[in-house]
């Protein structure tokens, strides 16, 4: 089996917007976005993709008779335990197997037999396998073996088991640059989390709920600006971090990351003065909140200001944040100044020519 693969990354995960992004696997250690042909640093880690994790329980299953059970589950596991030692290219065969496994049931037509439930348990486990090997195909496959498993064993495909399912194939499209089948997958999670939360009282809703909007928010905003469409990701990032305060607070760590790429947004849709209010606005939160985002969100200021066409400004922004990343050893963000540096001087070469 060849596992589909995605690029490897120059900065911690999905964390910055640009105007030809890309996503990365939440497994992933690195990644780049590019901006006008470049690479530019733009923030840290997001949560969108801390809902990668296991979403089904074993207690959720009855235990059932299945012949192929204890061999998926020896697979599983030697798949575990090599990928906990670092050595993916030995779990890879394990994985395989075990692909072949629930061939059948990822292949079902409508007469075939409906999955036994530990079946569908074992295959969302072996799609976050897949998530940690970067098969991104094979994991979607997985997930929607999964959600469809379990819509035929008598669960509402409004459960919110289901919905986090949703969740990270919807991720994984975004990964693999299929934006339009990850905006299907967001906006059902849209749909499913707002109807939630419109029947609950206001002081009875569930902060899962809120935060599993707030996530679906901030990857339909990422995959707009994607798509070109800065306009949308607008509302996108609004809703994200109105959701992102209510549940985590107003200091918490994520909440810079997210103004910071909702000043990405306003960047896009050159309001370049609103853009620059965020990020300070960002980098100020960060100094108490989030000190390991801060040179990334700082590189970002001064790369607005490169774009706005305050190049002077914007070099003097870099210059500073390279002699800090040199004492600090910070050299992701320091070969992303170098690269826009890079820029810079382009920029300002076609200004000089154009006078």
């Amino acid at each position: 089996m060849i596992c589909s693969k995605g690029s490897r990354y120059l900065a911690p995960l999905l964390s910055r917007c640009s105007r030809n992004q890309q996503f990365v696997c939440p497994y992933s250690q690195q990644r780049n976005y590019h901006h006008h042909g470049e690479s530019k640093n733009r923030g840290s880690p997001s949560i969108l993709l801390k809902a990668a994790v296991p979403v089904l329980v074993a207690g959720a299953f009855f235990s059932q008779k299945d012949d192929r059970v204890e061999g998926l589950k020896k697979q599983i596991g030697m798949c575990t335990m090599h990928l906990h030692q670092a050595e993916p290219e030995l779990a890879k065969p394990h994985f395989e197997a075990a692909m072949v496994i629930v061939k059948d049931d990822l292949e079902r037509d409508k007469h075939a037999p409906i999955p036994s439930r530990e079946i569908v348990f074992l295959m969302d486990q072996l799609g976050n396998i897949a998530l940690q090997l970067e098969c991104y195909a094979e994991a979607v496959r997985l997930y929607t073996g999964t959600i469809n498993g379990l819509a035929l064993n008598g669960m509402e495909r409004s459960n919110r088991t289901i919905t986090e399912l949703f969740l990270k194939v919807g991720q994984i499209y975004a990964i693999m640059g299929d934006y339009k089948m990850a905006e299907l997958s967001f906006i059902h999670c849209v749909q499913v989390a707002t109807a939630e939360l419109a029947k609950a009282a206001e002081g009875a809703k569930n902060p899962d709920v809120i935060a599993l909007a707030g996530l679906s928010y901030e990857g339909l905003g990422k995959v707009y600006l994607s798509m070109g469409h800065p306009e949308n990701a607008l509302n996108m990032y609004i809703h994200a971090i109105a959701f992102a305060e209510k549940v985590l607070g107003p200091t918490d760590a994520q909440i810079p990351v997210l103004m910071n790429d909702l000043a990405t947004v306003h960047e896009h849709l050159q309001q370049y003065d609103k853009a620059l209010e965020l990020v300070n606005q960002a980098i100020e939160r960060a100094k108490t909140s989030n000190v390991t985002a801060l040179p990334a969100i700082m590189c970002n200021r001064a790369t607005i200001q490169m774009y706005s066409g305050n190049l002077e400004e914007a070099r003097i922004l870099y210059d500073e944040l390279m002699q800090s990343c040199r004492k600090c050893g910070d050299h992701v963000t320091m070969l992303e100044i170098r690269n826009n540096l890079s820029i810079l001087e382009d920029l300002r070469r076609k200004k000089e020519e154009a006078l």
